[in-house]
């Protein structure tokens, strides 16, 4: 029997301990602070030491998305590695049940709890800078920042009760000025990564190989 481990960022708790528990999966998760993803090369550095810390398993699954280069270079030293061929975590949860087609638009700022929760993502951004410069130079702030979105997406991934975090979104939305919408996502893809088979929409890299760039492009 093949023995499996997973290492995961925490902004997609939610979504993998659910999936964990509808597959009945028992392998052991090591999780990664979101605020890693702030600096890809710190998260690079990050993973690889957990790989390398790992020692008689026959796959790590990553829960991870290509996330800024943040897996490009890594090696698969100590068993093989296998995660999605995805831009990032959100892209993850994004994905329909029945063959993935819900892609990532440029039009869009996706949250979900994980995100909104998350010690490096924007309501902490936002909270922060209300504190350090007022609503008016805040909201200021943030339409420049968000100016190349038109609608601000919470991901309803069955994971957690979204209504819970409307009122923190609407808040975000209207300081940006972004229509507000709530779109159901999927863990599909997440339970396909516990228990396989692998199709062209995962990477498989075998134990000594390194990621490189043409193993993610589809």
């Amino acid at each position: 029997m093949m023995k499996n481990i997973i290492i995961a960022c925490q902004t997609i708790k939610d979504e993998l301990n659910l999936a964990i528990k509808e597959t009945q999966c028992k392998y052991p998760v090591i999780w990664i602070d979101s605020s890693y993803h702030l600096h890809p090369g710190r998260l690079r550095l990050k993973l690889q030491e957990e790989i390398n810390n790992l020692r008689n398993f026959d796959n790590i699954l990553l829960a991870y998305g290509f996330c800024g280069n943040a897996i490009a270079g890594l090696k698969a030293s100590e068993a093989n590695l296998i995660f999605p061929r995805t831009d990032d975590c959100i892209s993850m949860v994004l994905s329909k049940d029945d063959g993935y087609g819900f892609r990532q638009t440029k039009s869009a700022y996706f949250l979900t709890r994980g995100w909104i929760e998350s010690p490096g993502g924007i309501m902490v951004d936002y909270s922060n800078a209300l504190k350090r410069y007022g609503e008016e130079k805040t909201e200021r702030m943030f339409r420049l920042m968000l100016k190349q979105y038109n609608k601000l997406v919470v991901i309803d991934t069955g994971a957690y009760n979204v209504v819970d975090y409307i009122k923190e979104a609407q808040e975000l939305a209207r300081i940006s000025d972004l229509d507000l919408v709530v779109e159901k996502g999927s863990i599909g893809l997440l339970k396909k990564l516990l228990t396989g088979p692998y199709d062209d929409r995962f990477c498989i890299i075998k134990k000594g190989q390194e990621v490189n760039l043409d193993d993610v492009l589809p």
